[in-house]
């Protein structure tokens, strides 16, 4: 038999113990079993979840190794489930687990996306043993136990105002970018003060990071369009504590570019 020299997956509460217990994000039947199976043979345990919403009430519940998440998934995918858990994570503090995504398809945006949204690394499906070992080796070796220093968060690295943007999309005419300008001023305004408003209405909270999130990418405004999509995900997952400063600093990264795009508009 081959199997004689395989060490047999630890329990969970062994594994939770030892640092190899594996949070699986996964809505594929057969994936989650290959996966289940290939983490059994590398000496593993495995939690499943089926989707984001599900992986974050366990993340709430356990102290994980590292997460393995799909990227596409019903009620909350993986970057969502990524930008929920740093936020979470920055909130309410403690360790910050690893997550690794798991693609179909490398296409070439997808890394960066992946990477924007606080994840750590992927894996091209189907995943190869060898490749899952070296990826578990990667970011679960015995000396990474001492703390490294966390990557500062993506927020940080994100331009406040990014002037050119628009000019990306509609060409480079002064007048028409002015008045796109002035619109989105007046409009994100409008929007976040009734974010303000809601007050605990987190479902209208969303909604609205949602509407603003779109259009602050657009105009270049990426530091406000990343406090929506945070605020947005942690509205998703139910976490309050997490959203309610989020909210806050959504207000914070508004009022910023708000005074660097009056500042672009005057100044020329």
């Amino acid at each position: 038999g081959t199997g004689a020299a395989r060490p047999a997956p630890p329990a969970r509460g062994e594994a939770l113990l030892q640092g190899r217990l594996i949070l699986v994000v996964e809505d594929n039947e057969i994936n989650r079993q290959v996966i289940t199976r290939q983490l059994a043979l590398l000496g593993y345990a495995a939690d499943l979840a089926g989707d984001g919403l599900e992986a974050i009430e366990r993340l709430r519940g356990a102290d994980y190794a590292l997460v393995l998440t799909d990227l596409h998934m019903p009620a909350m995918d993986g970057y969502e489930l990524a930008i929920a858990e740093r936020g979470r994570e920055r909130v309410h503090g403690g360790r910050r687990v690893p997550i690794v995504a798991l693609t179909a398809n490398a296409l070439k945006g997808e890394a960066q996306r992946c990477q924007a949204a606080g994840m750590d690394d992927y894996l091209s499906k189907p995943v190869a043993l060898d490749e899952l070992k070296a990826m578990l080796d990667k970011w679960l070796a015995p000396q990474a136990a001492a703390p490294a220093v966390p990557p500062a968060p993506t927020f940080d690295a994100l331009p406040v105002f990014q002037a050119d943007a628009l000019a990306a999309l509609v060409g480079a005419d002064a007048a028409i970018i002015d008045e796109l300008h002035a619109d989105f001023l007046r409009n994100a305004a409008d929007i976040v003060a009734e974010i303000a408003a809601a007050r605990d209405d987190w479902p209208r909270v969303g909604a609205l990071a949602h509407k603003l999130k779109s259009s602050a990418r657009a105009v270049g405004a990426f530091a406000l369009g990343e406090r929506c999509a945070q605020l947005e995900a942690a509205v998703k997952a139910g976490d309050a504590a997490a959203a309610e400063p989020l909210r806050v600093a959504l207000g914070e990264a508004h009022a910023a570019v708000s005074q660097a795009i009056d500042a672009h508009r005057t100044g020329g």
